[in-house]
């Protein structure tokens, strides 16, 4: 009941203004608002979240990592075989990736070997392609 009379104190004392944006009522269902309150995600970490959807965005990148989920690691020349990219384009890619914190690295010699930093990743892209080809009803 709390909540309720919340979220009615919040409609009868309001000083914002109405505005086409705006419902005239700020909280309609405050039995499914109250569960929520501490849950929604703050800011800071929902621009974490964008950005990782947005180096996810590029088509590019999105084959690299989608390479990479395939196997454990691959080296920059294998992986720009792999998506037809020169190697020099795959590795600005990988160090955006790598920034990121999405893929890791490791050194060989000469050689770098790069593989998705964590399952989340695998998941996300595993989700993603779903998604993207199944059939609509």
């Amino acid at each position: 009941m709390f909540w309720a009379e919340m979220c009615q104190s919040m409609n009868m004392y309001s000083a914002i203004e109405l505005t086409l944006e705006r419902c005239e009522t700020e909280c309609v269902h405050p039995e499914h608002v109250a569960p929520l309150l501490d849950r929604v995600l703050a800011p800071p970490d929902a621009t974490r979240v964008s950005e990782i959807f947005g180096l996810l965005a590029d088509p590019n990148r999105a084959r690299i990592l989608h390479a990479l989920s395939l196997t454990e690691e691959l080296c920059v020349c294998d992986l720009a075989l792999l998506v037809g990219m020169g190697q020099s384009a795959v590795s600005h890619q990988l160090r955006l990736l790598r920034t990121s914190r999405v893929v890791e690295r490791r050194k060989q010699g000469r050689i770098v070997y790069y593989r998705l930093a964590d399952e989340h990743i695998r998941h996300v892209l595993a989700d993603g392609l779903r998604h993207a080809t199944e059939e609509r009803v």
